[in-house]
């Protein structure tokens, strides 16, 4: 018989601190970190110092700010792949940024979702930054469209059947239909494009294959709308698709 499995809440309650931190990443006070969590600063005080003896939080001798600490980060850098060489990724999306002048990143497929590992960004406000670990929807953004364009329709299927294809903006595709003639469309010309359907951002990616040709991860543009108009893609996915043979020259031999 399946049993309903037991949820440790101060358990879950400190991991939600660690995501909250990890997405805000500054410093922050015990007071800020109550009022945001909704928890009680005497609480909050003992979730905070069990996090700070085990490493994944610290906090600073003179504000006394907490911030995430070292450990977090060995945990979260085991996802990483052992089989990517991720010096030369690195320096695969520094070229594509020298060349397209626009935010380039890495995404990997996490479950129903695709998260950025790697990015090459401009410093410029009027550049689009997104946090390592962001994870952005399938059907809503190229970089997953890409995984999905690339896998079965029966896992694709499923995918959306457990997301429900929501709608982030009014350009956000929620038909399965539509997305499935995209979805043809992108294995044909090897490239797709999302256009402000989760913000008001365009991105364009390519796949990254393995190992039998299978998609390993995509290889993607950002940029706000105005800073990629129409003229301007052909290159980019040019620049693109030429990376992106380059990226899937260095994981060959990566096996799913």
């Amino acid at each position: 018989m399946n049993k309903e499995a037991k949820i440790i809440s101060s358990a879950q309650k400190c991991l939600q601190i660690l995501k909250y931190m990890a997405h805000v990443n500054e410093g922050l006070s015990l007071n800020q970190l109550a009022e945001a969590m909704d928890i009680n600063k005497s609480s909050m005080h003992h979730y905070l110092s069990t996090l700070l003896l085990e490493g994944f939080i610290i906090q600073n001798p003179k504000t006394k700010d907490y911030r995430i600490g070292p450990e977090a980060f060995r945990v979260g850098e085991c996802y990483l792949r052992k089989d990517f060489p991720y010096d030369e990724m690195g320096k695969v999306l520094r070229e594509l940024h020298e060349k397209v002048h626009q935010s380039t990143y890495f995404f990997l497929r996490t479950d129903t979702k695709v998260s950025c590992i790697l990015a090459k960004e401009s410093p410029s406000r009027d550049s689009i930054h997104l946090d390592l670990g962001t994870a952005l929807p399938m059907h809503a953004s190229a970089s997953g469209k890409v995984f999905l364009a690339y896998i079965s329709k029966a896992e694709r299927d499923h995918i959306l059947n457990m997301t429900g294809m929501p709608a982030y903006t009014e350009k956000t595709i929620t038909d399965p239909g539509l997305l499935e003639k995209e979805m043809i469309e992108a294995r044909l010309q090897g490239y797709i494009l999302s256009d402000g359907e989760y913000g008001d951002f365009r991105e364009i990616a390519v796949p990254v294959v393995g190992f039998g040709d299978k998609i390993v991860g995509a290889l993607s543009v950002i940029g706000f709308i105005e800073k990629l108009p129409d003229r301007e893609i052909k290159g980019m996915v040019r620049h693109l698709t030429h990376y992106g043979r380059v990226m899937s020259d260095m994981v060959h031999n990566v096996v799913l």
